[in-house]
């Protein structure tokens, strides 16, 4: 499949900025199609199995659009052009490509291991001056191990933040707790979060877009225990430990 370039924050895209960039990749018939099923932005997009599914529906409200990007067979139904599926496909792709670029996890590496800071500087930065504080007690800690993924986060979150929005990135483990948050907290709080903790975690479409891809059906924040079915001998169920005053 051919590659198409697209721009750093099309994730982002809306509306008519949404639009210009369809009609621009994939042509006015495109744009008119995403215009006629509603489809209004790029993650919407991405959560649709096939958009161009509507070409098997038996409906005369949808025989204007059928026209547009089909051809009409003898026996009544209608085919996709080819080279609208084409520039369909070759589109959702490139977008695809985009997320999942946003989804990996960032290298720790250094250009610069050398790196001298002046007093002058952290004093300026006292943020700074408590980070390195905070790690030079962490390696002087016994239990640095209980530490870690606070600092994985600590350092996501500051590499983030030297970073435009749109090039955000995060850790695996950071990911992997981003997801657990939503579902065990649910939307709101996982959004509350996000909203006062800038570049800790992803948003909430990337998350949704992570658990749909992966064919996940889950329902945010709810327990329940089923006297017909032994939920805890499953494979794949997970235990929740509460304080006893919860029960």
């Amino acid at each position: 499949m051919a590659h198409m370039l697209l721009p750093d924050d099309v994730l982002s895209y809306h509306d008519d900025v949404f639009y210009d960039l369809v009609r621009d990749k994939c042509g006015i018939v495109v744009e008119e199609m995403f215009q006629l099923q509603n489809i209004r932005s790029v993650q919407p997009l991405l959560r649709i199995n096939d958009v161009v599914d509507f070409i098997n529906y038996d409906s005369a409200e949808l025989t204007a659009l059928k026209k547009m990007v089909g051809f009409e067979l003898q026996n009544g139904k209608f085919q996709i052009k080819a080279g609208i599926r084409f520039d369909v496909d070759t589109f959702i792709e490139a977008l695809r490509n985009v997320n999942d670029k946003l989804l990996q996890p960032m290298s720790t590496d250094h250009q610069r291991d050398d790196l001298t800071i002046s007093q002058e500087f952290l004093v300026k930065h006292p943020l700074l001056k408590t980070v390195i504080e905070f790690y030079l007690t962490k390696d002087n800690n016994d239990n640095g191990s209980n530490l870690s993924f606070l600092t994985v986060l600590i350092d996501n979150i500051i590499q983030n933040l030297a970073l435009p929005k749109n090039a955000y990135r995060y850790n695996e483990r950071v990911q992997k707790f981003a997801m657990s948050l939503y579902i065990l907290a649910g939307r709101n709080a996982y959004e509350f979060v996000r909203m006062n903790i800038p570049g800790a975690i992803p948003a909430v479409s990337t998350i949704q877009l992570s658990l749909d891809r992966e064919e996940s059906q889950i329902i945010e924040g709810f327990f329940a225990s089923l006297p017909n079915m032994a939920l805890s001998d499953r494979d794949d169920a997970f235990e929740v430990s509460v304080p006893v005053n919860w029960t």
